[in-house]
């Protein structure tokens, strides 16, 4: 059986990832599915908290991009909540945020994430962790 997380190319580029992506600026989301989608992943999004936990109880992640302010719940307690499910345990998780002093990096890590990502996100930065997120699996 063939993994669906491969490299193409010389590029080194991972497709067939399953991506989820949690922002309530919907525009910013859909956008930023569309990237993801071009490079040959299977993408999902949500656009609060709750809707990012209902989620994965059908599409498990292989990555998933979390934005920390969020609506309903902030995204430090989706990523607590998140890191309870057995099934993400592989899981990258990835903060998407405004924030960027050292208490905000320290308050990601204890939450959960993987990487804190300061917005706009640079796009090559972004697929280096789809890369890291293909090699977790």
């Amino acid at each position: 059986m063939e993994p669906y997380a491969k490299m193409i190319g010389d590029a080194g580029v991972a497709t067939g990832l399953k991506v989820l992506i949690v922002d309530d600026n919907v525009d910013a989301a859909n956008m930023f599915a569309m990237l993801i989608q071009f490079e040959g992943h299977d993408v999902r999004t949500a656009f609060n908290g709750t809707d990012a936990i209902e989620s994965v109880r059908t599409f498990i992640p292989d990555a998933v991009f979390l934005d920390i302010s969020l609506p309903d719940i902030n995204g430090y307690r989706v990523a607590e909540q998140l890191r309870q499910i057995p099934e993400l345990g592989r899981s990258m998780l990835v903060a998407m945020t405004g924030f960027s002093n050292d208490g905000d990096l320290d308050r990601s890590r204890q939450a959960g994430f993987d990487h804190h990502v300061v917005k706009p996100a640079d796009y090559e930065h972004v697929k280096q962790l789809l890369d890291q997120a293909a090699c977790r699996k």
